[in-house]
């Protein structure tokens, strides 16, 4: 795992000095879930990126259930997991038609690969402190395959729609199983800037 991280961050040096990184923020909502991300990308050349992605993964119960306490007016899940994950992908991203295509979207590819810590709190409290303070910790690898379309903005941004299709074996069972697979659906915003 050190091994990968430290390629990841040799790459983004190098890619740095090279070409201005873009930021993104977005949403994702998964098969498991939903979560707030965040990325870097570097064009190395006209038709490919590379970058990193990390991002805030709440996992959701299949059967959890939304209650409200009529009595008290306070509402709360029932059966729901104290799971949440964070990713920490290293990516590649193709753009197969760059310079094909006359108008202001790019179709592309990407890869990402890396590391993912799964944070798993305690169930049956409701107190934070008592749900998080000794939650335990698990790491193992996640990976991702995706598809999406880039919108080109003035100024430099880009609005990018994407889904696809995540790996996330835990290696051990943790809230009933064994992996976290599913689909994921992204809406990143890139920040403009006067390069690409």
């Amino acid at each position: 795992m050190k091994k990968l991280i430290t390629v990841f961050i040799i790459i983004g040096l190098v890619s740095s000095s090279q070409a201005q990184m873009k930021k993104s923020l977005g949403g994702m909502m998964g098969t498991r879930g939903f979560g707030i991300v965040f990325s870097g990308q570097w064009q190395i050349k006209s038709d490919l990126e590379v970058g990193f992605e990390t991002r805030y993964y709440d996992i959701k119960n299949d059967s959890e259930l939304p209650i409200y306490n009529q009595y008290t007016g306070q509402s709360y899940n029932v059966g729901d997991k104290a799971l949440f994950m964070i990713p920490f992908f290293g990516t590649v991203t193709w753009f197969p038609f760059e310079g094909k295509i006359a108008n202001n979207f790019s179709p592309f590819v990407t890869l990402k690969l890396g590391p993912v810590l799964a944070i798993d709190g305690q169930e049956e409290y409701r107190k934070f402190t008592k749900r998080w303070g000794q939650a335990s910790t698990s790491t193992s690898f996640g990976s991702q395959i995706v598809i999406g379309v880039a919108f080109r903005q003035r100024g430099g941004g880009i609005i990018s729609p994407s889904i696809g299709f995540e790996f996330l074996p835990m290696g051990k069972e943790i809230d009933g199983r064994r992996n976290y697979d599913g689909t994921a659906i992204n809406i990143t915003w890139i920040i403009g800037n006067s390069r690409r």
